[in-house]
């Protein structure tokens, strides 16, 4: 086979032409880069006029509006009892009567006690026996056991030992609170049939349905408020 190369000078016009293309695209690429950029810096500068203008009316603001976010302690388990218990609180100030404490009731047992929920107390670390519970809400035929764990570990037979020393309490019920609404995972026995397990977003759907449709007898608007309040905490941390 015979192979017949062109002379160096046949291929210089092909090759000027195809740099002359070049130049013209690299030219053409430069160009809309520079356009783009143009575009770019002025639709910025349109934003930050928009954001100054805002930033000017008051209308720019992030961050947190709930009280246990601004203060960082949204996550403090001995917080949230202590909102739990008042909410639960059939003569607080919060205003929803017995409704809040029914509506968790009746997510534990199908009869829940109805007749005397007014008079029903809510207290804090209450110990009974060898186990001390986060908070407990006693009444005539009600003893609601909540057990209250947030980030902290699970302590080894804890809800046993709940069980243990609150079963024989007229109207037991147990609740095991927590983040995801799992079930406690050191129980065993009858203890892991007696607790209900429940979701903080659970428990934020019963107080929004309590505060839409509690009557507000003997609310203050402060009370009121910090119901409110505490419903935003549990709607942005436990979504």
């Amino acid at each position: 086979m015979t192979i017949i190369a062109s002379a160096p000078e046949a291929d210089e016009p092909r090759l000027a032409g195809l740099a002359a293309e070049w130049r013209a695209i690299v030219a053409r690429e430069q160009e809309n880069r520079v356009a783009q950029v143009a575009a770019w810096e002025a639709k910025l500068a349109e934003l930050r006029a928009e954001q100054e203008a805002l930033l000017r009316g008051g209308h720019w603001v992030g961050g947190p509006d709930d009280l246990l976010s601004i203060l960082g302690q949204s996550r403090q388990e001995r917080y949230h009892s202590a909102l739990l218990a008042w909410l639960l609180d059939p003569q607080g100030r919060h205003g929803l009567g017995a409704g809040f404490l029914e509506a968790l009731l009746r997510r534990c047992t199908a009869e829940p006690p109805r007749a005397e929920l007014n008079r029903a107390r809510p207290a804090l670390e209450v110990s009974l026996g060898n186990a001390c519970a986060d908070v407990v809400v006693a009444g005539p035929g009600l003893c609601l056991v909540i057990e209250n764990k947030v980030d902290a570990r699970e302590q080894p037979q804890r809800c046993d030992r709940l069980y243990d020393s609150f079963c024989r309490e007229p109207g037991a019920l147990f609740v095991f609170l927590s983040p995801s609404g799992r079930a406690p995972v050191t129980v065993t026995g009858a203890a892991r049939e007696a607790f209900t397990p429940m979701s903080y977003a659970e428990l934020a759907g019963m107080l929004r349905d309590a505060l839409a449709s509690a009557p507000g007898k003997g609310a203050t608007a402060h009370g009121r408020e910090a119901a409110s309040n505490y419903l935003a905490t549990l709607e942005r941390e436990f979504r």
